[in-house]
């Protein structure tokens, strides 16, 4: 298949889906994912997508964030320890709650595969397609309005549910990590989601891997009071050291 026709094939997708995969693309066209690759940044070069590792989605004025579709074949290798590590913080009997994330998504399946005896509360779609046919799990799925790029629920109705659950832990996760501000989102309506979240929560685990720290975005969702331990997939700066310490905030890698 020529390049051109490649070029063509790869913005009707985008068209349709709103984003694409290297991987899938690859297998698609029988090509390497390099050729992939030199593809989407001739397709960027020309202000028609946005590309990430991992693949490219359009660019939308309205919600910038990265599809979830995208999001998933990122940082894998880091989001698995940090679900491994948030996994032994979970003790029989909890009643948790996961974020719409695709670090919770890996704590989901982490779950799962311990058949763990909890509760486990949550707006995201995918979570709750992992967890459901889980014979351990009390699964409560949040209701509300069915947002695309992170197949999660979100709206007024998902924030009086979350109200409404008594929660032990949560684990949620950020677009960025600030100081002094605190964690932040791209998207408003899954920003209000994690502060209800934590709100409802007896301890709160924020889950955010190395590229979200010192980075921050436009919806702020909780300040660090609220936070009781951050957990990462490597150390931390010695300047983010003591503003945890100082701010009496657990932080495991």
């Amino acid at each position: 298949m020529l390049k051109f026709e490649r070029l063509r094939i790869i913005e009707n997708l985008l068209n349709e889906n709103g984003s694409v995969s290297t991987s899938e693309l690859s297998k698609m066209f029988d090509v390497t994912e390099e050729t992939v690759r030199n593809d989407l940044v001739e397709l960027q070069n020309a202000n028609k997508i946005k590309r990430v590792r991992g693949g490219a989605f359009l660019i939308e004025p309205v919600d910038n964030e990265v599809p979830i579709t995208i999001r998933t074949e990122m940082l894998q290798d880091e989001k698995n320890r940090i679900a491994q590590i948030a996994l032994e913080y979970i003790n029989p009997g909890d009643t948790i709650a996961l974020d719409s994330s695709t670090t919770a998504i890996c704590l989901a399946k982490l779950i799962k595969e311990a058949q763990l005896s909890v509760t486990v509360i949550t707006n995201s779609i995918i979570n709750g397609s992992i967890l459901m046919d889980s014979r351990n799990v009390n699964l409560i799925i949040l209701g509300g309005t069915l947002r695309g790029k992170s197949n999660s629920l979100v709206g007024n109705i998902t924030n009086e549910s979350i109200g409404k659950y008594v929660i032990n832990k949560a684990f949620v996760s950020c677009s960025g990590l600030s100081m002094p501000a605190g964690p932040s989102d791209t998207n408003e309506q899954e920003a209000k989601i994690r502060e209800s979240i934590f709100l409802s929560s007896e301890k709160n685990f924020l889950l955010a891997d190395n590229t979200k720290f010192d980075f921050r975005t436009v919806y702020l969702i909780s300040d660090f009071a609220s936070i009781d331990c951050i957990i990462t997939n490597q150390n931390v700066s010695k300047e983010w050291s003591d503003f945890l310490n100082e701010e009496k905030i657990e932080l495991r890698y």
